[in-house]
Order: C-alpha cells, then sequence, then structure tokens
C-alpha cells in the first residue's frame, strides 16, 4: 500500500498531482484545499496518500493533512459515498467544519456541496455522527453540538430564508454567545450582520 509520498512536485492541475519519487511519478487526485497547500512546481513536497483498488482501476488520493487523509476514509466509509464524491466534500469543507456539521446535524450545509443530495447528506450524519474517528471526531462545544440542531440551525436556517447567504448567517451566529430561543440568536445575528456594514 501507498501511505505517503515524498518527492518532487512535477504537475499540479485543477484535479490533482504528480510527485516525482525517485524517478517514478506517482498520480494523486486531490481536493482544492490540498492543492492550495502544496507549493510550486519544482519544489519538494509530501503527501499522505490512500490507495482505493477497484475492479476496473488502482486510485490514488493525495493530502497534505494527515486528518483530511482521516476525514477522507471516514466520508468514504459512508455507503453510498465513493472516493470523488468525498473529494468534493473535502473542497467545499474543512475537517473540522464536516465534523462539526455531522454533529449538528446540519443537512443543509453539507447538502450544499456540489454532488452531494439532500439522501446522501442524511445518510451521512447518520453513518458518521456520536463516531469517535481520532481527529476527525465532532468538537466539544459546537454551537448545536447537541446533536438537535437545535435553536442555532433553526436560526440560521431562518436568516438564510431572509436572503442571508449561508456563510453569512454562520458566521454572524458564531459572533453571539449560547443563546436559549430562537428568536434571541436571529436578533443578536442581525445586530453583528448590521454593525459589519
Amino acid at each position: 500500500m501507498i501511505y505517503r509520498l515524498r518527492g518532487t512536485l512535477v504537475e499540479k492541475d485543477t484535479e490533482g498531482v504528480v510527485i516525482d519519487v525517485g524517478g517514478v511519478g506517482y498520480r494523486a487526485s486531490a481536493s482544492l484545499a490540498t492543492l492550495r497547500a502544496l507549493p510550486s512546481l519544482g519544489e519538494e513536497c509530501v503527501i499522505h496518500t490512500r490507495l482505493v483498488v477497484r475492479e476496473d482501476a488502482m486510485l490514488l488520493f493525495g493530502f497534505v493533512e494527515r486528518e483530511e487523509r482521516a476525514a477522507f476514509d471516514a466520508l468514504t466509509g459512508v455507503s453510498k459515498v465513493g472516493p470523488k464524491l468525498a473529494l468534493s466534500v473535502l473542497s467545499s469543507m474543512s475537517p473540522p467544519e464536516i465534523s462539526e456539521a455531522v454533529a449538528r446535524g446540519d443537512v443543509i450545509k453539507l447538502s450544499s456541496v456540489p454532488g452531494l443530495g439532500k439522501k446522501t447528506a442524511e445518510r451521512l450524519v447518520l453513518e458518521l455522527k456520536g463516531k469517535s474517528l481520532a481527529t476527525f471526531a465532532p468538537e466539544p462545544g459546537v454551537p448545536g453540538g447537541d446533536g438537535g440542531g437545535g435553536p442555532y440551525i433553526e436560526a440560521r436556517d431562518a436568516l438564510a430564508a431572509l436572503g442571508y447567504r449561508l456563510e453569512e448567517a454562520e458566521k454572524a451566529l458564531n459572533d453571539v454567545p449560547p443563546q436559549d430561543s430562537v428568536e434571541k440568536y436571529i436578533k443578536e445575528a442581525l445586530r453583528k450582520i448590521g454593525s459589519r456594514r
């Protein structure tokens, strides 16, 4: 199994990289986060890899961080989630964002990933929630991290219904201390959004 590569970065495009290791070029598909984190062409780099063997192909996937590989493994362990869809999720969200969305049961955030429908997002939440996946495990203190979503998610969805982008609503809500009702979350978030404009 190819678990890690260290060599010269010789090619980089929107879908992956080629690393020259001792004269042999290894092609690895990679997420946008990994592609952004890699150095310029001609420089030495290290990627953590996962080899996926299928009936018709052997596919190599590369990650700058071990945490991203752990998230990839967790995602591909969910039924109906293949390596390409897992890379799409990792291109849209970081591992902590994924674990936070899973911990909150945030199907809307997960289904905003291109190629990931609502049913698959629900399956991700169902199969990954509560699992201790090393560095991929949900962190304590996540707003709405009690598993039911609660007022935080309802407030975020209400702000989105009012026309705010999901990212803008989350940013405002993350600046709000924990509240006991949806209305209080919305009121404080609108105050934060208003002060930024």
